[in-house]
């Protein structure tokens, strides 16, 4: 399969069966069909797919927000393909579309993180325009759902 055997399309809420059809490798864990709903609906929230005999073989998530002393962003969340369609252009494809969408809305800047070590993401991230920020950043996760770690 090559890239040009996919569509890559954005997804709406009436999309909920092929979403919930994704390559079991595509995304981190299993798509949750309440989940996924409440994605879709969300008027912030975007994905990209890439979608190959009726199957998603790829995704890209992102939402935009809006904050007071800036213009509208994008944060990329999250960029998959399923293993079995590396590096046939569809990550590209996929940040392309996003990134495509993104600007339709008005987005004046995007933005994407991943683990130092993650290679073929840095890789994909450079080959598509995006520049490493001169700034590193470190990543605090807070379990606002059990209460650990909560300020207070």
């Amino acid at each position: 399969m090559t890239a040009s055997h996919v569509e890559i399309r954005l997804l709406a809420p009436e999309d909920i069966d092929l979403l919930c059809s994704a390559d079991d490798d595509v995304f981190d864990f299993a798509v949750r069909r309440d989940y996924a709903r409440a994605f879709l609906a969300e008027p912030h929230s975007l994905i990209a797919v890439a979608v190959d005999n009726g199957c998603i073989v790829g995704m890209a998530s992102a939402f935009t927000y809006r904050h007071p002393d800036k213009p509208l962003q994008m944060f990329i969340n999250e960029v998959g393909v399923a293993k079995r369609c590396h590096r046939r252009g569809i990550g590209r494809l996929l940040i392309a579309k996003i990134l495509a969408a993104g600007k339709a809305r008005g987005v004046a800047e995007a933005w994407v993180a991943t683990e130092v070590d993650n290679a073929p993401a840095r890789a994909l991230y450079e080959s598509t325009g995006g520049r490493e920020d001169a700034a590193q950043a470190v990543v605090y996760v807070y379990d606002v759902a059990s209460g650990d770690g909560q300020a207070g």
